[in-house]
């Protein structure tokens, strides 16, 4: 494969630019100074609770009983002497996801961007619900039973610990990402999300003088105000040389901020990339693998799934999961499927783009030179002859491709606990039990090259009956899982069983794919061999 294109961090003069027009030349202009960090307009203000539903309130914290519920009411009140300063507000609850609470700012009501999301700081809050002078600030809370401490019963105090932040357009950041999706011969697809609404431009700049400091700027695609930032561009430039970037640009008012990708190039006679799964529970763990992997510097990555611990958690996909890859996500196409702790969570639509008419489709399919990828989302029905079986066969028979990986949370065969046997000797996972009596015979029957999987938290090869290899890479972060003692009887199939950090990379030239499983310091764990399909 060629070297890729020369990395370069484009200087703040330069990356000033995100809103200018196509191919004008930029020169000698500065951001503006970043203001001062918002002020909690909360400060100093006092939490007031009732339990007899707003009749009486009180100063002292509610306790609630062991073992039993209770619902309150907390309200706070404070002055905003210039609400017109502030663009969004940023509301930061601090409470823990079992409370259900709703929160009101002068009775109208706080809700997240997306409904079914947990949000420890709710964004992007409309900055007009505040009023100049006395606000409001209110909440009607339910707390579950709280439980036991040492196995015994206990009463706790409901406290509130919350801030309201009044944001100014200087408080701008590019959140989330960016994040490269799917990509083609012709084009390529990023996403990003900012914490307030804002325009997001995706430019191109290519220097013209470097010691004059000039640069030429070209604007590829403009996105919606907004909080998510979905881009596909077609026919990217091919005048692109050394000296050149690829930058996103968001806007509000005067002000702006940047973040730099590095778009694919068009595939090479050697084609590389890397399956890994599982990085839930231990960021630190995921950034090892992670930068590992971005060293490799693969033409795609493929993931099997669980990337966080609580899909519905807004803020672990920016502290567990993007926040620790950032390298890799903005130089390098990621291609996920959906595991069971991502479960439907909305953001999944929001950030990945697949390889489907609207770039969110759960079950996707792409010819990347010799190979064909396939995703699917294994909590979907599989039945036989089905929706869904019905279209991966039509995929696979269409197929001319050299090689094809199939990816899905769920292996079909494994010997760690999610793979195990139930009393009739088949997997007591319906989604296991659906990828070896659905999924896997159709791989078999179009002789697909391997069945990537993760769900156990380890590194698997199976060769089972069939030809197709079926391998668990489930070892990018979250806890390992030892082999079961009832392994043998499980998966009799089993050729290779690690319970370590890992990603599996592969590269084809000509006619032949090579498998390396790698640990993060670069240990080689298992290989394997394919040729190409008859």
């Amino acid at each position: 494969m060629p070297a890729k294109k020369l990395r370069i961090l484009l200087p703040l003069w330069l990356l000033a630019f995100a809103g200018l027009p196509a191919a004008q030349t930029a020169q000698g202009t500065r951001p503006a100074t970043r203001p001062a960090e918002p002020v909690n307009l909360l400060q100093g203000s006092t939490w007031l609770y009732s339990t007899d539903g707003g009749k009486t309130f009180s100063k002292d914290p509610p306790v609630a009983p062991a073992g039993k519920s209770v619902s309150f009411i907390a309200r706070a009140e404070f002055d905003a002497a210039e609400p017109s300063q502030y663009v969004v507000l940023e509301f930061t609850p601090n409470l823990p996801p079992a409370l259900k609470a709703t929160f009101t700012l002068n009775d109208q009501e706080i809700k997240g961007p997306l409904a079914g999301m947990f949000y420890r700081t709710i964004p992007a809050i409309d900055a007009r619900m505040l009023k100049r002078g006395r606000n409001v600030l209110a909440a009607a809370i339910t707390a579950p039973s709280v439980g036991t401490r040492r196995g015994k019963p206990r009463d706790a105090a409901l406290s509130l610990n919350v801030s309201l932040a009044g944001l100014r357009a200087g408080h701008l950041k590019i959140q989330t990402g960016p994040i490269l999706g799917a990509f083609g011969k012709d084009y390529f697809t990023v996403t990003c999300r900012t914490n307030m609404p804002a325009q997001v431009t995706l430019n191109c700049a290519q220097i013209t003088d470097s010691a004059a400091h000039e640069a030429r700027v070209s604007l590829l695609a403009t996105s919606q105000t907004g909080l998510v930032h979905r881009f596909l561009v077609r026919d990217p430039p091919t005048t692109i040389r050394v000296h050149t970037g690829f930058f996103l640009g968001a806007r509000v008012g005067d002000h702006f901020v940047t973040a730099r990708i590095d778009p694919p190039e068009a595939l090479a006679k050697k084609v590389r990339f890397v399956a890994m799964g599982d990085s839930r529970s231990n960021p630190e763990d995921w950034a090892e693998v992670a930068q590992a992997v971005f060293k490799q510097r693969p033409n795609w990555v493929v993931f099997t799934g669980d990337m966080v611990s609580r899909g519905s958690d807004d803020s672990l996909w920016d502290t567990d999961f993007f926040g620790q890859a950032k390298d890799l996500f903005e130089s390098v196409p990621f291609y996920p499927v959906v595991g069971n702790h991502e479960g439907n969570a909305p953001v999944i639509d929001a950030f990945f783009y697949t390889p489907t008419s609207d770039g969110r489709g759960r079950n996707w399919a792409q010819t990347l030179g010799p190979v064909l990828l396939i995703g699917v989302d294994g909590r979907q029905d599989w039945p036989a002859g089905r929706e869904n079986a019905t279209w991966l066969e039509k995929t696979l028979a269409q197929s001319k491709a050299k090689f094809i990986f199939l990816a899905d949370h769920y292996p079909a065969w494994g010997s760690g606990p999610h793979a195990a046997p139930g009393k009739d000797g088949q997997p007591r996972e319906r989604s296991v039990r659906q990828g070896r009596e659905v999924i896997l015979p159709l791989l078999e029957k179009y002789k697909a090259t391997a069945f990537l999987a993760g769900h156990d938290h380890c590194y698997e090869r199976s060769q089972p009956p069939g030809g197709v290899t079926v391998i668990i890479t489930g070892g990018a972060g979250a806890p390992r899982y030892p082999k079961l003692p009832s392994a043998a009887r499980g998966n009799p199939y089993s050729k290779v069983f690690l319970p370590q950090l890992h990603y599996c990379l592969f590269e084809i030239e000509g006619d032949t794919c090579t498998m390396k499983a790698l640990t993060p310091e670069g240990e080689e764990i298992d290989t394997c061999r394919w040729k190409a399909r008859p």
